[in-house]
């Protein structure tokens, strides 16, 4: 399966783009919405506080005046009788003016509360859109990470998956994963699962006379993996002959200049320490089979961890807005590109290409698209003219800046080197509208593409 532009040449990217773009206007459009309506909250209440600030500046004023007045009075008139009330005037507008100033403080006080606490129920639901955007559509992927550990519960066990994306231009997401949704993972899983005839420098000979301990190969097919990690370079894998056993061997090999490298580290009595190139040989298969057996697993998103910009979290940040903007400037040339070759101009068009060379189109209408963005106001529509939609509309924004999109797009698959793929396809978003609708759309790679295990 491959896609191609409305005009049948090879589009770069190998999944439904369109869908991505259709959920991302989807998902933006509410962010931005929710971070405008905080932001005009702030500002109310920040007028509301300098307009309380005035009048009470004005009352302190009126006070001042007021004062002198009845000083001066109380100057030329002795009488004990009005000395009193000078007292009890005087005592009165000062209590007032404390009470006007304190009722100012905790108004201003009360609307920041407030406001906070939309604030945070915006976020929080920006959180929600943005999780679920990412969990559903497609996004390249240039490194993929995970770690799972085998929790232990008398007799039941399940595993805790986490898994890394690294995005181009600096985005990062972080998901749990559900692996009681796969099967083969809803119990322990043997080394022999994913590679069999692993042979280890793990056990060991005694001897009793001469009192000395040797270590000697072991098949460990049958023992159980409690947990491992890897990434591009790194591999770090932990192993039990039973669940319930107290010893382990922790493994973990190292992908440098040299090749690679390894240590291990032992709770029993066998050795800790370098690792043979035998079992190097073996772990970096061992290594190879989990990445290839943990790629269903990456289709199974949980609870979003964490999305970053430039090693920043979106969140902790306030950078909604910066992360929005990020994906528009990305997508702005594929955008422009696939308008370009579209037939009609009314839509944005992509054809994919079964191996049986049948060929299907599918497309987003502009003005669908359009319609999404409507309940922005014109600030927030400005955000989304680098993608050239409004271009279609005048006079509604700004006019988008100017693209080269041919210029900018990646080498189309097939005729020249590709991105870093990652060890594991994304899962797919539902098609927006399509001519012909025959199921799931393909990995992000087509089946050429795939990463090579043995790296």
């Amino acid at each position: 399966m491959r896609y191609l532009y409305g005009d049948s040449a090879p589009f770069p990217l190998g999944y439904d783009f369109l869908a991505t773009l259709d959920g991302f206007l989807a998902a933006a459009t509410r962010i931005v919405r929710l971070e405008f309506a905080s932001r005009d909250a702030s500002v109310g209440v920040d007028e509301a506080a300098r307009l309380r600030g005035i009048g009470q500046g004005e009352l302190e004023r009126f006070h001042d005046v007021v004062m002198m007045a009845i000083r001066a009075a109380s100057d030329e008139m002795r009488h004990p009788s009005t000395v009193e009330f000078s007292r009890q005037l005087s005592e009165f507008a000062s209590r007032y003016v404390d009470d006007g100033q304190q009722r100012v403080t905790a108004a201003s006080e009360g609307d920041q509360a407030r406001v906070r606490g939309e604030s945070q129920v915006r976020a929080a639901e920006q959180r929600v859109v943005l999780a679920q955007f990412l969990k559903k559509v497609q996004l390249p992927v240039l490194a993929t990470s995970m770690s799972a550990v085998l929790i232990a519960n008398g007799k039941d066990a399940r595993h805790e998956v986490n898994a890394q994306f690294d995005h181009p231009d600096g985005i990062h997401s972080a998901f749990s994963l559900v692996a009681d949704g796969v099967a083969g993972w809803l119990q322990p899983r043997r080394v022999g699962d994913f590679a069999e005839g692993t042979e280890l420098m793990v056990g060991v000979d005694k001897s009793w006379l001469r009192g000395t301990v040797t270590p000697k190969q072991v098949v460990v097919d049958d023992w159980i993996v409690t947990e491992f990690a890897f990434s591009d370079d790194v591999f770090e894998v932990s192993i039990k002959k039973r669940v319930v056993d107290p010893d382990t061997l922790a493994f973990r090999l190292e992908r440098g200049d040299a090749g690679v490298s390894g240590i291990v580290t032992a709770t029993n009595e066998a050795a800790s320490g370098t690792l043979t190139a035998h079992d190097v040989a073996a772990l970096e298969r061992l290594w190879r089979s989990i990445v290839l057996s943990s790629t269903e697993l990456s289709g199974h998103k949980g609870e979003l961890l964490e999305v970053s910009l430039d090693g920043q979290s979106v969140f902790e940040h306030g950078l909604v807005l910066p992360f929005v903007a990020r994906l528009i400037t990305g997508f702005a040339p594929i955008v422009h590109e696939i308008a370009l070759r579209s037939p009609s101009a009314a839509e944005l068009s992509l054809k994919r290409e079964t191996e049986a060379g049948r060929r299907e189109e599918f497309y987003l209408r502009k003005e669908e698209l359009l319609r999404t963005l409507e309940p922005l106001t014109a600030e927030g529509r400005r955000i989304f003219a680098p993608l050239g939609l409004d271009s279609w509309v005048p006079s509604m924004t700004n006019e988008p800046p100017a693209v080269s999109p041919r210029a900018q797009l990646p080498t189309p698959i097939g005729e020249g080197p590709s991105p870093t793929p990652s060890a594991f396809p994304e899962p797919v978003l539902d098609e927006p509208r399509t001519k012909v609708d025959d199921g799931a759309l393909a990995p992000w790679l087509d089946d050429s593409n795939e990463e090579n295990p043995s790296r």
